[in-house]
């Protein structure tokens, strides 16, 4: 699934989406580092929502609008994002790349998308918070 973050493309493997919302409802919880909004309430889980855009070290340039109820090994959590922009297959990554979150990237016309590696995102999440 390909997405944008402030003026950057990116993209987040399929098999770890398992859907898209709107950002209302994300509730503050002081104290939580600069990555997280905050926490959402999805059918009964409560779910950290993560800005993206920190994580990758992006500077944003509005407020997210969508959120991306990402999983992988058994846990779960929001990715703030400003657009969904397609669900397309792409080439593989290639190896290249200068964020440990990300898999690698593709070219794609002009377009150069990073790939997040969703386990690894999560893993460094659980790292920051020991």
């Amino acid at each position: 699934m390909r997405l944008r973050l402030a003026a950057e493309q990116y993209a987040v493997p399929v098999a770890h989406v398992r859907e898209v919302i709107g950002l209302d409802e994300v509730i503050p919880v002081p104290g939580t580092p600069g990555d997280v909004i905050g926490v959402r309430n999805l059918r009964g889980q409560i779910l950290p929502v993560i800005d993206l855009t920190v994580l990758l070290g992006i500077s944003r340039t509005a407020p997210p609008r969508l959120l991306l109820i990402a999983e992988a090994d058994g846990l779960r959590a929001g990715f703030a994002l400003d657009e969904v922009s397609g669900i397309a297959e792409l080439p593989p990554p290639s190896a290249e790349n200068e964020s440990s979150l990300l898999e690698g990237s593709v070219l794609v016309g002009a377009d150069l998308i990073g790939v997040i590696d969703v386990p690894k995102a999560f893993s460094e999440l659980a790292k920051a918070r020991t």
